[in-house]
């Protein structure tokens, strides 16, 4: 918690969106100069809830709330599956090469 010193104001923090209306960033008045006409206001206490989870808050009209289990669950599964480990990578590079082998031994 942010805690004012004798003669200083509070900061205060703000949010933004992107256009689906998920959290797209945070600013504080006493660091950035440049914060977007579109930046929402919230408390410290909101700044904290928002920044730890972000994935989980989402703007609805003018009302910042939590994402429904459904909402998250649909994010989910429009995202594009993670590229093959480095061991997967290995697994299919040496599955490739013994059926080669297999192959060429036929010849």
């Amino acid at each position: 918690m942010v805690i004012p010193m004798f003669g200083q104001e509070q900061p205060q923090y703000f949010v933004t969106f992107d256009g689906t209306g998920n959290i797209a960033g945070f600013y504080v008045d006493t660091i950035h100069v440049d914060i977007p006409a579109s930046a929402v206001p919230i408390t410290v206490e909101q700044w904290q809830a928002y920044a730890a989870a972000p994935h989980l808050y989402r703007l609805d009209g003018e009302t910042i709330r939590e994402k429904t289990p459904e909402e998250i669950e649909a994010e989910r599964a429009q995202r594009t599956p993670a590229p093959p480990t480095l061991q997967q990578r290995v697994e299919a590079a040496e599955q490739a090469l013994i059926a080669l082998m297999e192959a060429m031994s036929d010849v």
